[in-house]
């Protein structure tokens, strides 16, 4: 057997041991839970949004719209543009095909240990580890606490199965083997463009962090050969991994052109870049719960002594093996500094490059590092700089295999050998792993069957595509816990139904969810009325998120005002109010809700108040915040409201607005141009000590839409806000503020004398 065909069998031997071994790992160490599938390992907070997208490729294809969500508006994912679309190409068919996305994202999530270890050994076996010693690291990296911890809730952070190949990639790259001159370039530049192009696509951190080496790896290359030539596979790989990034993004970006900008939706500050950096003391210390009670001991003193938050960074643990590689590392490069430094090997410069890459890594993800810079002077959406811990990991695990492959060597009995090997692994295993997955899960197993029995009821009550009006209104994504009711909760009677319609999915400063927040605070009668009149079926209220008095208060105010009695879960979480012979209309089960029902307004001169309790709020079209006692500020320099007059109006119209503009000592005069259907309305200027214009206009009857469309837009200028106008710290940029509006008949002019 030639030398090339002796590999290949060692290779592939190697990696049925690593299938075995994981399988070994996942059942005996992990303890992780193969039966009952169909039930999610965890079924709260992200990972109920999860299930959600995977259910929505399922249902209509792909991530981005679902007529089930955000009724009557629909749901629309393309205001959080973080889509890692490859875990959801996988994921979403597997779902389709069984009917079950819980079973489809826990498949994937075992799946992702061999996927991780499989390619960590072929990556490491191309650096030039020996078959054990990189059969070790790639188990050990397969299992970090990070993937752990992750788990299903951060399924698509956790599943960092292309690092291996994005280390590999870089590794060639800083060594001058991408040139076309190199033997075996042409494969080894195969890999690295699909490397590239996949990355940002499986998680559009990772593409950051890949592209950023990329550019540590071209510096290494031409400190190595001073030729500007040295830098285009550089170039090359860049330009791939931003053409698939910026593809991904397209339709995000391409959204935000036609509708503006929601600037209430995955804002980020330069500050969360500090709060989510890479904490050394994480990496090195142990995770909590440790095997070693002792140590977890000691572990929770240190974050208790300096008041470290429960936050993603934390349990970022690379074991003591892959401590030992970091030292491993270094020992490299300091051998390199000494004047008698012997010859290095064709590994070493390998591990040379490693060592100097994890320097990079470190400079840029720590505390204070090169992510904050970023943060502040580029974007700060690319925040969360601990999320590249598995490219560090990788790189201390391949030191950590150098420096066994080493101890190894100096070892010349085969048993002893062996013996070092399985004891260094089973301690290095044992140290990263625990069984995080099976605690409670009986408890979640019997929650789920009783919350699907109740909406299969639920279903055959309402009949299908009835739609439900979901209490408490919340908007997506991203919302604070309310009580004990957690964020993506009304999610899960999508999850548990086939057909019915549900209002949770609006964003943040869209219409859905400003129309729903508004109603939401009018009294029972007047909530049920307008909810009925846009087609909605029932009211579900999930009473994890009320307070004792006000849950009774809301379930007696809905029980009192409808006629047909509520169906309750087993748990008495949920209560759905039907609303079938509610109101004097015609019972509207299989009604559809349009725009025009929901933004319906009867010009008829009353004013409506923009406040709290008030009905302005549900023509909030774009780019406003929360309602205030007051009325509601605009967000960034523009905003939109929207009426659908009922009737269409025979004449001209009235319009007057109650309406202020942020002003202050550094902001002391700003313009507002509106305009009425495209038309221009006029423009104000508001300055700082004068008395505020007029907002008294005359809408003449052929500016209203056939429909009755009456669009009102706000552009403000400058933007600006409470703090950047000296006002106090608020940093929202606030435009103009809107206490009330009246739309009526206009008053004929006076007669000629």
């Amino acid at each position: 057997m030639n030398g090339v065909a002796h590999e290949r069998r060692r290779g592939w031997l190697a990696a049925l041991a690593l299938v075995v071994l994981t399988s070994v790992l996942i059942v005996g160490a992990l303890k992780l839970p193969l039966s009952r599938l169909d039930v999610p390992y965890t079924f709260e907070g992200d990972a109920v949004d999860k299930l959600t997208q995977i259910q929505n490729v399922a249902e209509t294809g792909w991530l981005f719209h679902n007529p089930r969500l955000g009724y009557p508006f629909g749901y629309d994912r393309l205001d959080f543009p973080r889509f890692d679309s490859l875990n959801y190409a996988i994921m979403g068919p597997v779902a389709a095909l069984t009917g079950k996305p819980g079973l489809a994202m826990n498949l994937y999530f075992i799946a992702s240990f061999y996927l991780i270890g499989l390619i960590a050994l072929f990556a490491l076996r191309r650096l030039g580890l020996a078959t054990a010693p990189a059969l070790l690291c790639a188990l050990v990296y397969a299992f970090l606490p990070y993937h752990l911890f992750r788990g299903v809730g951060h399924l698509t952070n956790g599943t960092y199965y292309l690092v291996p190949l994005a280390i590999l990639a870089v590794m060639w790259l800083a060594r001058g083997e991408l040139d076309p001159a190199s033997p075996g370039a042409r494969r080894r530049w195969w890999m690295a463009l699909a490397t590239a192009l996949l990355l940002p696509l499986q998680m559009p951190y990772n593409g950051v962090f890949f592209a950023l080496l990329c550019v540590a790896a071209a510096l290494l290359a031409l400190a190595r050969q001073p030729r500007w030539r040295s830098t285009w596979p550089a170039l090359v790989l860049l330009a791939a991994t931003s053409c698939s990034f910026v593809a991904e993004q397209a339709p995000a970006l391409l959204h935000k052109a036609e509708v503006g900008a929601n600037l209430n939706v995955a804002t980020r500050s330069s500050q969360e870049a500090e709060l989510y950096s890479m904490r050394l003391n994480q990496v090195l210390l142990p995770f909590d719960g440790h095997r070693l009670t002792t140590l977890s001991a000691a572990k929770q003193d240190f974050d208790d002594a300096l008041d470290v938050p429960d936050a993603e960074f934390r349990n970022q643990y690379i074991g003591v093996i892959g401590v030992l590689g970091l030292l491993a590392l270094l020992w490299s490069l300091a051998r390199a500094a000494t004047e008698r430094a012997p010859s290095p090997s064709d590994q070493e410069r390998y591990v040379r490059i490693a060592a100097l890459l994890a320097i990079a890594i470190l400079l840029m993800a720590l505390s204070s590092g090169l992510f904050t810079l970023l943060a502040h002077w580029v974007t700060s959406k690319i925040r969360a700089g601990n999320r590249i811990l598995p490219f560090f990991a990788f790189l201390c695990l391949f030191g950590s295999g150098w420096l066994l492959q080493g101890a190894l060597a100096r070892i010349r009995s085969t048993v002893g050998r062996c013996a070092t090997l399985a004891g260094v692994g089973a301690l290095a295993l044992l140290d990263v792993t625990m069984p995080i997955m099976s605690f409670g899960r009986d408890v979640m197993i019997v929650n789920f069957d009783d919350s699907q029995a109740y909406f299969t009821q639920v279903e055959q009550r309402l009949g299908r595509d009835a739609a439900v009006f979901q209490l408490p209104v919340v908007w997506y994504p991203e919302h604070v816990p309310i009580g004990d009711m957690g964020d993506y909760e009304e999610f899960k009677p999508y999850l548990f139904t086939d057909s019915l319609k549900f209002s949770y999915g609006a964003a943040h400063g869209r219409p859905g969810y400003a129309w729903g927040s508004t109603i939401e605070n009018l009294p029972a009668a007047d909530m049920i009325a307008q909810a009925h009149g846009v087609g909605f079926s029932a009211i579900l209220v999930d009473t994890n998120a009320y307070a004792g008095e006000q849950r009774k208060a809301l379930i007696d105010a809905l029980g009192a005002a409808l006629p047909e009695p509520p169906s309750i879960s087993a748990s008495r979480r949920w209560w759905l109010f039907p609303l079938q012979g509610c109101c004097a209309s015609a019972d509207n089960a299989t009604a559809h809700a349009t725009a025009e029902s929901a933004f319906a307004y009867d010009p008829d001169g009353s004013p409506i108040s923009f406040g709290k309790g008030g009905r302005g709020g549900i023509y909030r079209a774009g780019g406003w915040d929360a309602l205030e006692d007051w009325g509601v500020w605009s967000l960034g320099d523009q905003a939109q409201l929207r009426m659908y007059l009922q009737p269409r109006p025979a004449g001209p119209l009235e319009l007057t607005l109650d309406a202020r503009v942020l002003l202050g000592p550094k902001v002391p005069v700003r313009r507002v141009v509106m305009k009425a259907n495209g038309h221009l309305l006029g423009v104000r200027t508001f300055t700082l000590g004068a008395p505020s214009p007029s907002l008294r206009f005359s809408i003449p009857q052929d500016w209203i839409g056939d429909d009755g469309l009456f669009e009102l837009h706000f552009d403000v200028d400058p933007v600006a806000s409470p703090r950047t106008a000296g006002v106090n710290i608020d940093g929202r940029p606030l435009g103009v503020g809107i206490v009330s509006l009246t739309l009526g008949t206009a008053k004929p002019a006076p007669a000629s004398p």
